[in-house]
């Protein structure tokens, strides 16, 4: 009987494996939260001058209010030690965000969006797109 339980165990974790591997990477086609580079630890993107930018600084979101074209880039920046995230509208396009890594994400649709840090409740922002 032990035997029986273990070969079903084995036959059945692969296949939950994989499909949770498979629902983690899917990306599914909602326009809700725009497109997003993260750059995590990476060190390799640099804001360019002049560009939209919120800068995570003193456990908070800086601007809080930013409104851009649809379409348009904009730069998240973690400045301080504290890790943070970039969630906007409750998705986390970023991962963990060390300081000095920077996240690229594209507004999608004219719409106001959300922004969130999942580690402080007190970080907001929104991000309105036109």
């Amino acid at each position: 009987m032990k035997n029986g339980f273990w070969r079903a165990g084995v036959l059945v974790f692969p296949v939950v494996l994989i499909v949770g591997v498979a629902a983690a990477c899917g990306g599914g086609g909602d326009d809700a939260s725009g497109d997003a580079t993260a750059s995590p630890g990476s060190g390799k993107v640099e804001v360019p001058a002049g560009a939209p930018e919120i800068d995570q600084d003193n456990l908070a979101f800086k601007p809080d209010k930013l409104t851009v074209k649809a379409g348009d880039k904009v730069y998240f920046k973690n400045s301080e030690t504290a890790l943070h995230t970039v969630t906007i509208d409750g998705k986390n396009i970023s991962g963990n965000m060390k300081k000095g890594d920077v996240v690229v994400w594209t507004a999608g649709t004219a719409k106001t969006y959300k922004v969130t840090c999942d580690y402080h409740p007190q970080m907001n922002a929104t991000i309105t797109a036109q």
